[in-house]
C-alpha cells in the first residue's frame, strides 16, 4: 500500500491506495469518487441461476436435477457474458453440483433397481 501524494494520482478515502487522479472509480475497492460511495460489485442475479439452484435442491423426481445442469450452465455462460453486470455465478454453480449429485443418486437407483430385478 502507498500513500504517495502526486500531480497524477490521488488515494482512495476507502482503501487509501493510490490511483489516477482522473479516475472515478477506485480499481482497487469499487469506491466511486463522484457519489462518495462504494459500488456494487455486480448487478442484479441472473433468473436462471436461481431456477437452477431451486431445482437443484427440490429434485422433482430426478427432472429437476436435470432442469439444475441445463439452467445452471446457460446462467453461468450468459453471466459471463454481461462481464460483470450480471450476478449470481456462485449460485449457478451451486445449482450444478447439486444437479449433478441428483444425476449420480438417479444413476445409483438405477443401478441398485437392475442388481435388485436380476
Amino acid at each position: 500500500m502507498t500513500t504517495l501524494y502526486s500531480e497524477t494520482s490521488k488515494v482512495c478515502p476507502q482503501c487509501a491506495e493510490n490511483v489516477q487522479r482522473a479516475a472515478a472509480i477506485c480499481r482497487f475497492c469499487n469506491h466511486d469518487f463522484r457519489a462518495g460511495t462504494l459500488r456494487s460489485q455486480s448487478g442484479p442475479t441472473n433468473g436462471l441461476a436461481i431456477a437452477s439452484l431451486v431445482l437443484g435442491i427440490l429434485w422433482l423426481w430426478w427432472i429437476g436435477s436435470i432442469l439444475a445442469l441445463i439452467f445452471g450452465y446457460v446462467s453461468r455462460n450468459q453471466i459471463s457474458d454481461t462481464n460483470g453486470r450480471q450476478g449470481g455465478a456462485g449460485i449457478a454453480v451451486a445449482g450444478i453440483v447439486l444437479g449433478w449429485i441428483g444425476v449420480g443418486t438417479l444413476c445409483l437407483f438405477i443401478v441398485i433397481a437392475l442388481a435388485g430385478a436380476a
